[in-house]
C-alpha cells in the first residue's frame, strides 16, 4: 500500500511539473467561464504578474468578440472537442492577442459538464505574417487591375475616375480627388473628385491651396489626422474630412499634378501610415506614367486625324458628285444613331465614320471616279475597293479601330448584296447600318447620281 501510495504522489508531481513547466498555455474552467486552473505559460501569454490575478477573471471577459466564446461553447458542448480554433483575446494591458485552442469537455458518469479544459498556443505573429501576406497579394491584385484598367480606357479623361475609385478602394479611403496643373503652371485642375460635393465636377484652385499647393512646391507628401479640425459651425468639405494624405503625381520626374485621400472623421478614421502613404506613391508613379501617355497618344492620334480629315476632304474633293458630302452624311448618321437609342461613344465613332467613310476613294483613278458615263464591270470592281482601302488607312489609329469597321461595311445591304463581305441583316454592324441609310438618303436629295433631288419624302419612301 506504501508503494502504491508513493507512486500515486510521484505521478500528480511529475504531472504538475509537467503543467507548471510546458511552455504551452494550459487551462481549465467552468463551463460558466469560472477559472478553475492555469499554467504560468497561459499567465504569461495574457501578460498577468501572477496565477491569482488571472484567477480572479471571467473568461468570457478576455475574449474581443463575447460571441467568440459563445461559438467555441456550442462546439465544445455538441462535439465534445474541438481543435485549432482560433479567437482574438485582450492581454491585462488591453493588446490583443490572437490565440489557438485545443479543449475538450470533461463530464460526470451522468453526462453533466464538469469543466472544460484545453490547451492554447499563441499565434499573433502567425496571424500578422498571414494578414502582411493577404495586404501584399490585395496590393498586388488592385495594381494589376489598375494598370488593365487604364490599358483599357480610350482617354486621359476616362483614365481620371478609375485612378481615383481604386486608389479609394485600396486604401480604404471616403474621399479622393485628382489634381493636375494647368497649361501654365500657375492653377491646379480637380480633374476628378469623389466622395465630396464636389463630385466629378471639374474646378480649378490656386496652387495656395493647403494641401495640394504644398505638395506640388515641396515634391513631397502632405499626410496629417487633424485636418477635420475647422472651425465651429464650419460645413466645407475640409471639415468633413479627418486623415488626410496628398502626394505628388510625377512623369518622367515633372511633377504634373497630385493625388489626395481623405477618411471620414464619422467613420472612426485612423491615420495613413507610412507604408498606405509609400502604398500612395506608387500609385502617383503609375498614374503620372499612364496619364503622360495618354496625353502623348492624344497629340500623336490628333495629328494622324488631321491628316486623314485632310485627306478624306482630297477625296470629296475628286468627286465632282461629293462637296461637303461627307460632312453632311456625318450630320445625318450621328442624328440617327442618337434617335435610335446609341451611347455617345457609339453616336462619336459614327460621325467620324460619316466624315471618313469615302477616304478610301483616295485610291480609286480620277479615271473612274469623274467618268461622266456607265461605269465597266472591272471598273466597279475597283470602287468596290474603296471600304477596304478606308478600313486600311483607319485602323492603325486605335481610336479609330470601331470607326474602321463600320466604314469597312458601310456598303453592305441588309439582302446580302452588297460588299465587301455580302454581309446581310443584324450580321451587319449597326455604326454601318446606319451610315448606309444616312449615305442613301444622301445621294437621293443631294444631287448626286441619276435619280438625285428629290424630296425626303421620297428618299424615305425609297429606303
Amino acid at each position: 500500500m506504501a508503494n502504491d501510495t508513493y507512486t500515486l504522489h510521484d505521478a500528480d508531481a511529475s504531472y504538475r511539473s509537467f503543467f507548471e513547466d510546458v511552455p504551452v498555455g494550459l487551462f481549465r474552467t467552468t463551463p460558466e467561464g469560472r477559472f478553475l486552473d492555469a499554467n504560468p505559460a497561459f499567465v504569461r501569454m495574457l501578460g498577468y504578474l501572477d496565477r491569482d490575478a488571472l484567477m480572479r477573471r471571467r473568461a468570457q471577459d478576455l475574449y474581443v468578440d463575447p460571441e467568440a466564446r459563445a461559438r467555441w461553447i456550442a462546439l465544445l458542448e455538441s462535439r465534445g472537442t474541438v481543435t485549432d480554433f482560433e479567437s482574438e483575446l485582450r492581454r491585462l494591458d488591453g493588446g490583443p492577442i490572437w490565440v489557438r485552442a485545443n479543449a475538450c469537455v470533461v463530464r460526470d458518469a451522468a453526462g453533466r459538464s464538469l469543466y472544460l479544459e484545453g490547451a492554447v498556443v499563441d499565434v499573433t505573429r502567425w496571424r500578422e505574417i498571414e494578414g502582411a501576406l493577404h495586404r501584399r497579394t490585395t496590393e498586388v491584385e488592385a495594381f494589376h487591375d489598375l494598370g488593365r484598367q487604364l490599358r483599357a480606357a480610350r482617354s486621359a479623361d476616362e483614365m481620371y475616375p478609375i485612378i481615383v475609385q481604386q486608389t479609394m478602394r485600396l486604401l480604404a479611403s471616403e474621399y479622393g480627388a485628382l489634381q493636375l496643373l494647368d497649361a501654365d503652371r500657375e492653377a491646379l485642375v480637380h480633374v476628378y473628385t469623389a466622395g465630396l460635393a464636389s463630385e466629378h465636377r471639374r474646378f480649378a484652385e490656386s496652387l495656395e491651396d493647403e494641401w495640394s499647393g504644398r505638395v506640388i512646391k515641396a515634391g513631397t507628401p502632405f499626410v496629417s489626422d487633424t485636418v477635420a479640425a475647422g472651425p465651429e459651425g464650419d460645413n466645407s468639405e475640409h471639415r468633413r474630412v479627418g486623415a488626410v494624405a496628398v502626394v505628388p503625381v510625377r512623369s518622367e520626374d515633372e511633377i504634373i499634378g497630385t493625388i489626395g485621400l481623405g477618411r471620414s472623421p464619422s467613420r472612426g478614421c485612423h491615420p495613413f501610415t507610412d507604408a498606405e502613404v509609400r502604398l500612395l506613391e506608387s500609385v502617383a508613379e503609375i498614374a503620372g506614367t499612364a496619364i503622360r501617355r495618354a496625353d502623348l497618344n492624344y497629340h500623336l492620334e490628333q495629328s494622324y486625324l488631321d491628316m486623314v480629315r485632310a485627306l478624306a476632304r482630297a477625296a470629296d474633293a475628286r468627286d465632282r458628285y461629293a462637296a461637303d458630302h461627307s460632312d453632311r452624311i456625318a450630320t445625318r448618321a450621328a442624328a440617327i444613331a442618337e434617335a435610335v437609342g446609341c451611347d455617345e461613344h457609339q453616336v462619336r465613332d459614327i460621325r467620324w465614320a460619316g466624315l471618313l467613310h469615302d477616304i478610301g476613294k483616295l485610291g480609286v483613278p480620277d479615271s473612274i471616279l469623274q467618268k461622266p458615263g456607265p461605269l465597266t464591270e472591272a471598273e466597279w470592281t475597283v470602287i468596290r475597293q474603296h471600304p477596304t482601302i478606308g478600313e486600311d488607312i483607319l485602323r492603325p489609329v486605335e481610336r479609330m479601330r470601331n470607326v474602321a469597321t463600320i466604314v469597312r461595311h458601310h456598303q453592305e445591304r441588309w439582302d446580302g448584296t452588297g460588299y465587301p463581305d455580302g454581309l446581310q441583316g443584324e450580321a451587319i454592324p449597326l455604326g454601318s447600318r446606319i451610315l448606309a441609310v444616312a449615305d442613301a438618303f444622301g445621294a437621293i436629295t443631294d444631287g448626286r447620281g441619276p435619280h438625285a433631288g428629290r424630296t425626303k419624302e421620297e428618299a424615305i419612301a425609297e429606303i
